[in-house]
């Protein structure tokens, strides 16, 4: 994947039903390494991905590992839509349509006004 940064989020196994910190990574901002978490501000001025003048914005992200740490389980989605507005982090959800990213760029897409 190159360079990216991790977003660290709590994930919930559809098995044992047990939370886990999970490590999602992604290319949005400056692309370095970073670790954030839900409600951090999206770093800029190095090595950009993206824009900071994007007002919405859902990122691709892939999960580190999608075995449940509890249960052992090989069951956690794999991909995962990071929602930012105006460069923080608001939200994170199972990729929904992964056609968005296919028709653009590959690493976000730009959301219009309407959207979350």
């Amino acid at each position: 994947m190159g360079l990216f940064n991790t977003l660290i989020v709590e994930i919930l196994c559809p098995d044992c039903e047990r939370k886990h910190a999970a490590r999602i990574q992604f290319k949005f901002g400056d692309t370095w390494q970073f670790e954030y978490r839900m409600g951090d501000a999206i770093k800029w001025g190095g090595n950009d991905i993206g824009s900071a003048d994007l007002k919405k914005v859902k990122v691709y992200g892939i999960i580190e590992s999608m075995i449940c740490p509890f249960c052992n389980k090989d069951n956690i989605a794999e991909e995962y839509d990071i929602f930012v507005r105006e460069n923080v982090i608001i939200a994170v959800y199972p990729i929904e349509n992964m056609k968005d990213y296919l028709d653009g760029n590959g690493e976000y897409v730009p959301l219009s006004q309407e959207c979350q």
